[in-house]
């Protein structure tokens, strides 16, 4: 018995033979197969031809995607921004306050001339004002640690102010003291310590009271 594909190829050589034997009879089929064969010839070149400009537009095509990714983000972006703009603009005098609460230095003699003003509005004499050290920047002799801030951290300036007034206007140095814990800037009351001192004067005795006050203020 031949193998199959003997039999397979006597098979198609016979059907092979038999088309271009027609195929060089009928002018028609040959005007029709050579036009096929044409048209197969060309868009097979064309894919090739095609294939570097189809890449290109496909590369095109994800840029533009990206592009538009990466302004819808810009845009949001910008729409936060300007959200914390106008959050920022309504909260501005409040920020000021801040600021004034609680300032960059520790400026001790701004806080003795607000006590100053306090004294002269509240007819309370300033008998004294003392603070102790502030450091200002570099090396805390205390810590041995760099005063810079960097843990979002407060520093403290304590002070102590000693006012007088006669007994009989008490009020007065109620007041002082209620402003100074008033302040814009943060004040701490810690201690108050209050003593009378009587003065003789001509057999008539004058008595006063004498606020002893100890606090701290705040800086960055």
């Amino acid at each position: 018995m031949e193998p199959s594909w003997r039999k397979d190829y006597i098979r198609y050589k016979s059907y092979f033979l038999n088309l271009i034997g027609r195929y060089k009879e009928r002018s028609d089929v040959k005007a029709y197969l050579e036009i096929i064969l044409s048209l197969i010839t060309i868009s097979i070149f064309s894919v090739f031809a095609l294939r570097p400009t189809l890449l290109t537009i496909g590369e095109l095509i994800k840029e533009i995607e990206s592009r538009k990714q990466i302004l819808s983000q810009m845009n949001d972006k910008i729409k936060n921004l300007s959200q914390a703009q106008s959050l920022y603009d309504k909260q501005r005098s409040k920020i000021a306050l801040l600021k004034i609460a609680v300032p960059k230095k520790a400026d001790p003699i701004n806080l003795a001339r607000q006590i100053e003003g306090l004294s002269f509005k509240n007819k309370a004499v300033v008998l004294g004002m003392s603070s102790e050290k502030a450091y200002l920047g570099g090396v805390n002799d205390k810590s041995d640690q760099v005063l810079n801030n960097t843990d979002n951290s407060l520093n403290e300036l304590i002070f102590s102010v000693q006012t007088t007034a006669p007994l009989e206007e008490y009020s007065a140095l109620s007041s002082f003291l209620s402003d100074l814990e008033n302040l814009r800037r943060i004040v701490k009351v810690d201690k108050l310590i209050i003593n009378v001192n009587e003065i003789i004067e001509n057999e008539n005795v004058q008595k006063s009271l004498i606020f002893n006050i100890e606090g701290r203020v705040f800086y960055h």
